[in-house]
């Protein structure tokens, strides 16, 4: 498995994780070591892997204020007869959330937790989630926006987590790869909607897009041959092509090619098989 491990700041998962909930290196304190994770490492899962959907938090939180309404959308509602493309809709669907709780709209926190919890249950882990969502409609009807954050993440990492137990890395690696190209969606939309430099560079992730596009080629001919697979295929090379081509000061005309080729990825995961 490549290792990323010198990848910078975007993809510094448990610094930022230790920045949302309140503990780690960034408290002044010495993180406390995981026995889980030598499990994960074996199992291909590694920090810079499924968690990574946590940092678009991060990058939301950079590019206040967001224009909600451009960048929302309905919820994936079409039964998916794959379950390698179910694990991209959920990963998908967190990131979802991500810009839900950034914008406070807590009319939409409940059926977000409705939606997660029955992607949740097509993968097999529905009892992972199924406390999850009841807290992140609780937590949401108070507007607890910090505590709906940490519930979101921790939905997430219990249903890595399951992927983990079942020894099923490529799953993880789907959803983590579900959030990120929504993610992307979003960013890139909310950068192209108020364009800087600055906020560009939230977008210039090279060394991330460079893993997804090796780990992409790594799936199974049986899923890798299905079209939508091979969509993805194409259209992470795309985007990693610009991303390596172009200055880390991308400009207007890369962010709305991005925006452009992620939206274009995010419709074929959520569609219908």
């Amino acid at each position: 498995m490549k290792d990323i491990s010198s990848v910078g700041r975007p993809l510094v998962m448990f610094a930022v994780l230790a920045m949302f909930l309140g503990g780690g290196p960034l408290s002044g304190q010495e993180p406390m070591e995981n026995p889980a994770e030598h499990e994960r490492e074996e199992l291909g899962v590694n920090p810079y892997t499924a968690p990574s959907v946590a940092e678009i938090f991060q990058q939301l939180d950079d590019l206040k204020p967001l224009p909600f309404e451009q960048l929302r959308r309905d919820f994936p509602q079409a039964a998916h007869a794959s379950r390698e493309q179910m694990g991209l809709v959920f990963g998908g669907l967190v990131a979802d959330g991500f810009l839900i709780v950034e914008s406070q709209k807590n009319n939409l926190v409940e059926d977000l937790g409705r939606v997660l919890l029955r992607q949740a249950r097509s993968l097999g882990v529905g009892d992972r989630v199924m406390r999850h969502s009841a807290s992140l409609t609780e937590l949401g009807k108070k507007g607890d926006w910090p505590a709906v954050r940490r519930e979101l993440i921790s939905t997430q990492q219990d249903v890595e987590q399951a992927m983990t137990e079942l020894r099923d890395q490529k799953m993880a690696h789907l959803i983590s790869l579900g959030g990120w190209l929504r993610g992307l969606e979003i960013c890139a939309g909310a950068v192209e909607s108020n364009y800087t430099i600055d906020r560009a560079a939230v977008l210039w992730q090279r060394d991330l897009i460079n893993y997804f596009g090796e780990e992409i080629k790594t799936l199974p001919p049986a899923v890798a041959h299905k079209p939508l697979f091979e969509k993805v295929r194409a259209g992470v090379g795309a985007i990693r092509n610009l991303l390596n081509r172009a200055p880390e000061k991308l400009s207007l005309e890369d962010v709305k090619t991005l925006h452009a080729q992620a939206k274009e990825l995010n419709l074929a995961i959520a569609a219908a098989d």
